[in-house]
């Protein structure tokens, strides 16, 4: 694991942290904390895989999968410069050892949990939602999750939010539904993800993400005109630090959904 301290680090106390699964995935899902720490600083993050056997083409398309880490790794420094974050570590695991140690525990759990003991308490623990389609992200929420339960609870973030990115959570009712203002932050988002070369050859991740949430704001009230430019959904998982199980906190909420039909 290595420990990246951006030249533009403002030297705050971390108030924001993001756990992820890729490289790049903070700068779509925890786009709230790093606008709201971006001024005056407070934001952090952790990746836990090192990207290499992510898709490729064009330039890109010969490109070792040892190389590809290395370069992921120099664009994923280059956003949290472009960021301000406060410091990133970054894992280097495969997704292999991701979803195995979500099953199993062990020494990525207690790393990750090292890391929070370190910080102050957090305002909010931004990490993927347990409905996101790809397991990796799934892993990478469980393992966040599980690292942030062996915290005292002193020491526990004081929320903690599953956010969308390989699927949208706007399905969610309205109750569920927690709506990340971040309107005015289309610049700094830009900024960020076009650090993010490699990606954005293949799948153009800076457009989509912006795009969806432009759509979020447009389309999260039907009968009220746009009170915000775009927006970022997650769902509160502060429940789940206490204990319970994240298989049935998820099959509460599509059972809320199943409620909430019009048919």
């Amino acid at each position: 694991m290595e420990k990246y301290v951006p030249r533009s680090a403002k030297g705050a106390p971390v108030r924001f942290l993001a756990v992820s699964a890729h490289k790049d995935d903070i700068e779509m899902f925890a786009l709230d904390g790093i606008f709201k720490a971006y001024a005056e600083g407070g934001f952090a993050a952790a990746v836990l895989t090192d990207g290499g056997q992510c898709p490729r083409s064009g330039a890109y398309a010969a490109v070792s999968d040892e190389d590809m880490a290395l370069l992921r790794s120099a664009e994923q420094k280059r956003a949290a410069e472009a960021g301000a974050y406060e410091a990133l570590w970054l894992f280097e695991k495969t997704s292999a050892e991701v979803k195995r140690a979500a099953k199993e525990g062990g020494a990525l759990v207690e790393e990750l949990a090292a890391i929070m003991r370190e910080l102050p308490p957090l305002e909010t623990l931004y990490i993927h939602n347990p409905f996101d389609s790809h397991p990796t992200h799934v892993a990478a929420c469980v393992l966040a999750l599980q690292a942030a339960r062996l915290l005292p609870p002193a020491l526990r973030p004081a929320r903690v939010l599953g956010c969308e990115l390989w699927r949208d959570l706007d399905w969610l009712t309205d109750a569920d539904k927690v709506a990340m203002d971040v309107s005015g932050s289309d610049a700094l988002a830009a900024s960020l993800m076009s650090c993010f070369v490699s990606q954005n050859a293949v799948k153009r991740y800076d457009i989509a993400s912006l795009a969806r949430r432009a759509a979020n704001a447009t389309f999260y009230q039907s009968h009220e005109g746009d009170a915000a430019t775009a927006l970022v959904y997650g769902v509160d998982m502060t429940c789940l630090l206490d204990g319970g199980d994240i298989a049935e906190f998820a099959e509460e909420k599509i059972a809320d959904f199943r409620r909430d039909l019009h048919i």
